[in-house]
């Protein structure tokens, strides 16, 4: 065979199959960029909103810490009172009984009982209503923190309106308190 100058018509087969791996693998490396690209962007959406709730909870969780402290301060103060009023209930009824003594040696016994009577059932009502009322506070006060300690059971608009009827039961304490207070007085 001799050689030619001529060239062939016909070009080499090889070239074809090596441009369609670099578009391949072209298409391949895009398709992954855009893939990466979007999960990044999915992934700083669901940060944001994550960061969001965060902040959300903390400013909740610091409202009920600051009511819990309160509600335990009142308890507190209410328990205190509790004591304070048992101990003056005892002092009223030895009072009573020394008033039952000396109102017996005046001579009018009979007038004296009836008052002395009047007197230590007015005295003996009132400390009962204290008593009772203190307890009901205390009770009421105990309820609501149980409840604060594990809040997010329970609605907020119901966990608000017992926190207004446990005020009320404490008030209604204290209005009892004075009311023995003056009792005491006479």
């Amino acid at each position: 065979m001799a050689l030619t100058d001529e060239s062939p018509t016909t070009p080499p087969a090889p070239a074809a199959p090596a441009r369609s791996r670099r578009r391949w693998l072209t298409v391949l490396l895009a398709v992954v960029l855009v893939a990466t690209l979007a999960t990044g962007a999915y992934l700083a959406v669901l940060a944001r909103a994550w960061s969001a709730r965060a902040d959300v909870l903390d400013t909740t969780a610091t409202d009920l810490g600051r009511r819990l402290a309160q509600t335990e301060a009142d308890l507190d103060q209410r328990s205190s009172d509790l004591g304070a009023v048992q101990a003056q209930l005892q002092t009223a009824q030895d009072r009573l009984v020394q008033l039952a003594d000396e109102k017996a040696q005046t001579g009018d016994d009979r007038e004296a009982q009836r008052q002395l009577a009047a007197y230590q059932a007015r005295v003996s009502e009132a400390a009962r209503a204290v008593a009772s009322a203190l307890q009901e506070c205390v009770r009421g006060q105990e309820r609501l923190i149980g409840y604060l300690k594990d809040q997010e059971r329970y609605d907020p608009a119901s966990l608000a309106g017992f926190e207004g009827d446990v005020t009320r039961l404490c008030d209604q304490a204290e209005a009892a308190n004075t009311q023995l207070q003056r009792e005491l007085g006479q």
